[in-house]
């Protein structure tokens, strides 16, 4: 009588239920060979079909992708969305200068301005003067020309070398081991380019 209530108490041992006496095998039903197989089935486009002309072309079948939120038309924006006065503002930007509204920089530079032998070497003295205060960029603002170009023309004095030389000595001191070596070998590779193999 008590090993048959000490038989119903103890939970009964469920193969089912069980995976460490469940045979490790992994059995792919029917079904889910046919679901696998229909996501294979792809209906052909219609490009993907011979040709019958006799002349050389491009197929090109850009893969679906989802749409941006970029490229949303602003009929379908709501009301109060932040784009819409966004556009709006780009919008009468573009119309009132056109050159400004490229992103990218480009900009249209009109006829070239090239400048007298009195203003280049009043571009030399300013630069001579005070070289802290008189950039390249400050020139090239002042006299409608490129940083490039002043460079060219005026070189910085001998103090802003200097002291462009110690601000580099001090960055070169925080740096490590790795990047000391990294920046050796870069200049190493530098005395090899125009060298003959």
């Amino acid at each position: 009588m008590a090993s048959t209530a000490a038989l119903t108490r103890r939970p009964v041992l469920n193969l089912l239920f069980c995976p460490e006496f469940q045979p490790q095998l992994s059995r792919r039903w029917q079904s889910s060979y046919r679901r696998t197989k229909k996501r294979l089935r792809v209906k052909p486009d219609a490009s993907f079909s011979p040709s019958s002309s006799t002349e050389c072309h491009i197929i090109h079948n850009p893969p679906s992708s989802a749409p941006s939120v970029y490229l949303t038309p602003t009929k379908f924006l709501p009301a109060n969305d932040v784009r819409r006065t966004l556009r709006r503002e780009s919008e009468t930007a573009a119309d009132a200068s056109p050159a400004q509204s490229l992103s990218n920089g480009y900009r249209d530079r009109g006829e070239k301005k090239y400048l007298s032998k009195e203003e280049i070497e009043a571009m030399r003295e300013l630069r001579k003067s005070d070289p802290m205060v008189w950039s390249r960029a400050k020139l090239a603002e002042r006299f409608g020309c490129s940083n490039l170009f002043v460079g060219m023309v005026c070189e910085a004095a001998v103090e802003k070398k200097a002291i462009q030389r110690q601000i580099l000595t001090a960055v070169q001191s925080r740096w490590g081991v790795k990047r000391t070596m990294a920046r050796e070998d870069r200049q190493l590779r530098k005395e090899l380019w125009g060298r003959d193999k």
